[in-house]
């Protein structure tokens, strides 16, 4: 397995490997592409939040469901991609199947990312760097160019993060519509969920019924090359 080199048997990290792995592909797919002087290709955040945001959507295949069934009725030139989407995350119930909680308690929305930062930066895969711009100091989070092809080797050779990274370029198309919402009053859950029931409840049974309400008139063909990916 590719990951054994970074994530030995041995590590008490073991536990956290999928998440770590993830949040990888969720930052080569958030972050601007760029090149090291030295070593090649990186991929760059300059916001924590945006990161978090970024991968809520990836644990959380039902709220995206959720979230695109908002969007599609505002953004009409976007409804048949939604929907080749929305078609692809109800396969095999994975909007419910693939949900995943981040380790701890409560419930968490936007998880404290440093332990995975310093895990990460220990392997020399990712740099946590401070960004200065006019006024304030921010945090810039590198994928370096080790973390760049680790990434890829992962999706290349564990074909279950295959849909990760589906999901990761999904969420990149669909990003400026869905960065603008607040994960904290999650308002696409309305009317028939708040996010405290949102956070153990199936979400299928409602993403069904809003799915058929929405696409009723529209023909049941989708072309499958407006599935991103």
């Amino acid at each position: 397995m590719v990951m054994n080199d970074f994530f030995p048997d041995s590590d008490p990290a073991i536990g956290s490997e999928r998440h770590i792995a993830r949040l990888l592909i969720a930052l080569y797919h958030v972050g601007t592409a760029a090149r090291s002087l030295w070593d090649g290709e990186i991929r760059q955040v300059d916001s924590i939040r945006e990161l978090q945001q970024f991968e809520f959507w990836l644990r959380e295949p039902g709220h995206l469901a959720l979230a695109l069934l908002q969007i599609a009725p505002e953004q009409p030139g976007q409804t048949e991609r939604i929907r080749a989407t929305l078609d692809r995350l109800l396969v095999d119930r994975d909007a419910d199947r693939r949900r995943v909680i981040w380790p701890g308690t409560p419930y968490q929305t936007l998880p404290d990312l440093n332990l995975a930062f310093t895990f990460l930066s220990s392997r020399a895969l990712v740099s946590d760097r401070p960004s200065f711009s006019p006024g304030r100091t921010t945090r810039r989070i590198v994928l370096e160019a080790p973390g760049v092809v680790f990434c890829r080797q992962i999706v290349e050779q564990c074909p279950s993060f295959g849909w990760y990274d589906w999901l990761g370029q999904t969420v990149a198309y669909f990003w400026k519509w869905l960065a603008p919402l607040d994960l904290n009053a999650m308002p696409y859950l309305t009317p028939h969920l708040t996010p405290t029931q949102a956070a153990i409840v199936p979400l299928l049974p409602i993403i069904r019924d809003r799915y058929d309400n929405l696409f009723t008139a529209l023909p049941p063909e989708t072309d499958p090359s407006l599935v991103v990916g």
